[in-house]
C-alpha cells in the first residue's frame, strides 16, 4: 500500500503536471476533485498549452483577440471546433472539391484547393497556380465579458450569410467524419437560383470564371458550357453542403525500389482542366481516386488504378543509367499518337506497371475501365498512360505539405 510520502498526489507539481498532459480532457472533471493539488493541475494553463500543441499543432494564440489563456482558448474554441481542422472532401456532385480547414488571423478558415492550368507557370516550372477561396469562416464574438462563436459562410455570389455546422457522422473515438454547412438565410438561397438566369453577364459571374481558367475566353464555347455546369451545381448545393474527412492520407512509397508516395495529386483532365487525386495502396494495387471531378468521371470515383504485382519490361530498360546509390533509372519518351497538355515530362523514370483507367460518357454512363500504364518519374511524380482508345497521357505532380497547410491544419500523415 503507498504511503503518504510515495502516493501520486504528493509528487512535485512538475511531475504531476507532466503525468496529466496525456490524461485526455474528458477526464479532467473527476481528476479534478481527488485532492487539491490535482485540481490546480488540471487548471495550470501550461497542461493547456500541451493539449493545444500535441492534438492540433496550435502553438500561440496570439492572434485571438481578448482570448489570453490556452485554457480559455481550448475551451471556447477547440472543443467544440477543433475536431473540423483538416483535410476534408466536398461533396457537390459530380464536382466535389479537396478543402482544408485551418486556424489563420484569429479565426477557423475553410478553404477550397482551386488549381488551375497556368500555361506560364507550367512552362517555366511544371507547376500548377493554386487558388485559396475561402467557403466558410468561424470567428469568436464577445458579448458581456463572454466568448461566442459565429459562422460566416460565404457563397459564389461574393456575399455572406451566417451559418450552422451540423454533425452528421463520427467514429468509434469520436472523430468527425461529416458535417454539413447549413446556411441559415433563406433571401440568400433564393438568390442563388434566381442567380442562374440574372447574373450570367455580370463582373462577378466573370470573375468567377476567371479564378476557375485564368485563361477564360468568352468565345471558348466548350470551357465556357463546362464552367456553367460547375457553377450552378455549387449554387444549388449552398443551402446545405456536405463534407467527408479525408482520414486514410498516407505518404508510404511502393516499395525501396520504386520512390513514388501516396498522398494527394493534381493533374491536367483535358478540357475538364486540373483535377485531384487521393492515391493510396490497397494490398497490391495502387489507386487514384478523384477528389474533384468532371461529368464524365465524377469526384469520389477511381480514376486509375495500377497493379504492383505487375510491373512492365520495356525496350527502353535495355539502357539504364546507374544513379550514385546504385540505382538505375531509364529513357522516358512518350509515344507520338499520344495526346497530352503536359509540359515538362521527365526524361527518365525508375519503372512501369500494368492499370487501368477509368473513362465514362457525360453523366458517368457506360463506365469502364480501359488498360493502362503507370510510369513513377520519382517520389512526388508520375504519369498514366489511357491506352487503346483514348491514347492519352497525363502526369500528376504531388501537392506539398506547404501547398495543404498541413502543420498548420494540425495534419500529421499516416505511415
Amino acid at each position: 500500500m503507498a504511503t503518504a510520502s510515495t502516493s501520486i498526489e504528493h509528487l512535485p507539481t512538475e511531475l504531476i503536471l507532466h503525468i496529466f498532459q496525456f490524461i485526455p480532457i474528458k477526464d479532467y472533471l473527476a481528476v479534478s476533485l481527488v485532492c487539491r493539488n490535482f485540481y490546480h493541475a488540471t487548471q495550470s494553463d501550461w497542461i493547456w498549452q500541451q493539449h493545444c500543441k500535441n492534438q492540433y499543432n496550435i502553438r500561440e494564440i496570439e492572434s485571438w483577440q481578448d482570448i489570453h489563456t490556452f485554457k480559455e482558448f481550448y475551451q471556447k474554441i477547440l472543443y467544440r471546433y477543433g475536431p473540423l481542422l483538416g483535410l476534408w472532401y466536398r461533396v457537390v456532385d459530380p464536382y466535389g472539391g479537396l478543402v482544408c480547414i485551418k486556424i489563420d488571423n484569429g479565426a477557423i478558415i475553410c478553404n477550397e484547393y482551386v488549381l488551375r492550368r497556368n500555361e506560364r507557370l507550367l512552362e517555366n516550372s511544371g507547376e500548377f497556380n493554386i487558388l485559396h477561396r475561402c467557403l466558410f469562416k468561424i470567428i469568436p464574438c464577445y458579448d458581456d465579458n463572454r466568448i461566442s462563436t459565429k459562422i460566416l459562410s460565404f457563397s459564389f455570389l461574393g456575399h455572406e450569410c451566417m451559418g450552422n455546422i451540423i454533425i452528421s457522422k463520427r467514429d468509434e473515438e469520436q472523430l468527425v467524419l461529416e458535417f454539413q454547412l447549413k446556411c441559415l438565410d433563406r433571401d440568400d438561397v433564393a438568390l442563388s437560383i434566381i442567380a442562374i438566369n440574372s447574373f450570367s453577364n455580370s463582373d462577378t459571374y466573370k470573375q468567377w470564371f476567371l479564378e476557375e481558367n485564368p485563361y477564360y475566353d468568352d468565345e471558348d464555347i466548350v470551357t465556357r458550357t463546362l464552367l456553367e455546369k460547375k457553377l450552378y451545381a455549387n449554387l444549388f448545393t449552398w443551402q446545405l453542403t456536405s463534407y467527408k474527412r479525408l482520414v486514410s492520407l498516407s505518404q508510404r512509397s511502393i516499395s525501396e525500389n520504386f520512390p513514388l508516395r501516396c498522398g494527394i495529386y493534381s493533374g491536367s483532365y483535358g478540357a475538364h482542366g486540373v483535377e485531384t487525386l487521393h492515391v493510396y495502396i490497397d494490398k497490391n494495387e495502387l489507386i487514384g481516386q478523384k477528389l474533384s471531378g468532371d461529368p464524365n468521371v465524377p469526384a469520389g470515383k477511381v480514376s486509375i488504378k495500377a497493379f504492383l504485382d505487375k510491373p512492365v519490361t520495356s525496350e527502353s530498360m535495355d539502357r539504364p543509367y546507374v544513379l550514385k546509390d546504385g540505382g538505375k533509372i531509364f529513357p522516358f519518351s512518350l509515344p507520338e499518337d499520344y495526346t497530352h497538355r503536359s509540359h515538362g515530362i521527365p526524361s527518365h523514370y525508375y519503372g512501369e506497371f500494368e492499370g487501368e483507367g477509368q473513362i465514362a460518357y457525360h453523366g458517368y454512363k457506360d463506365a469502364k475501365f480501359i488498360p493502362g500504364r503507370l510510369v513513377v518519374f520519382d517520389k512526388d511524380t508520375f504519369g498514366f498512360l489511357w491506352m487503346e482508345r483514348l491514347k492519352s497521357f497525363i502526369l500528376f505532380r504531388a501537392l506539398s505539405d506547404q501547398d495543404l497547410f498541413l502543420g498548420q491544419a494540425g495534419i500529421s500523415w499516416k505511415n
